[in-house]
This record gives C-alpha cells, structure tokens and sequence, in this order.
C-alpha cells in the first residue's frame, strides 16, 4: 500500500516547485555567472554558473526535506504538526532566500540587513513555536 502524502508534503512540494519556477522564468534575465553568496556588507562572495545557480537551491530544498522527513521519523517530536510546521516553515524561508538572491542578480535592490534580521525573527519564531508547543504538550 502507498503512504499517503501529508498536507506538509504537498505544500512543501509546491514550494520547492515555484521556487525551481522562479529560476526558470527569469532564466533569461539572468547573468551568466549569478551571485549565490554575500558577505554580511551584502557584496557577492560567490558566483557560480546560471544553470547551478537556478537549480542548487531547489536541489538543497528537497536534500533539506528528505533529512528533515527521515529525522522526523526516526526522533518524532510529541505534538506531530511541530514536525509538519518546522517543515513547510523552513521550505518557506528557502525559497524566500532563493527569491533574494535571483532579485539580487536581476538588479533589484536587497537590504541585506532586513534580509539577516529577518533570517533571525524566522528563526527565533520557529524554534519558540516548537519548543512552546512541546513543553506545552510535556
């Protein structure tokens, strides 16, 4: 019998895919060596090639799904959606980040200092959330 998709795994599928989406819509503005890492002044640091830098993030997002799914399983946490929150948020944050980064290369202005505060809020709202709710369930 097949396993049955959770709600989690659909939306999380559905962010990585808009996220691959996203690459390949501005694939054409984009440059041929595109900016993948900035130094905390937000100057590029790293540059790969247009076909890495639109594919690595969604590559990185379904790595980062399949480690979260297998440790979720072999270490479940109390409160089953902590597992299935934690998991659409960090999809979530990273495809936000591969959003900033393809703006970046398009020309757009991003403000690397919102970029890291709100890196920190994200954060700080998704290991308060789990840990509220487990200590709440213990």
């Amino acid at each position: 019998m097949a396993r049955q998709q959770s709600r989690a795994d659909i939306v999380s599928g559905v962010i990585i895919a808009l996220t691959a989406l996203a690459g390949v819509a501005v694939w054409s503005r984009l440059p041929a060596e595109v900016a993948i890492h900035f130094s905390a002044s937000g100057r590029p640091d790293n540059y790969v090639s247009k076909p890495v830098g639109v594919v690595l993030m969604p590559a990185l997002m379904i790595a980062t799904l399949v480690v979260l799914k297998w440790t979720f399983r072999y270490d479940p946490p109390d409160v089953p959606h902590v597992a299935a929150t934690v998991t659409v948020a960090t999809m979530a944050f990273m495809g936000a980040i591969h959003g900033l980064v393809l703006a970046w290369n398009l020309g757009y202005p991003v403000p690397f200092d919102l970029v890291l505060v709100g890196s920190l809020v994200w954060a700080a709202f998704v290991v308060g959330y789990a840990v509220k709710t487990e200590y709440a369930h213990g």
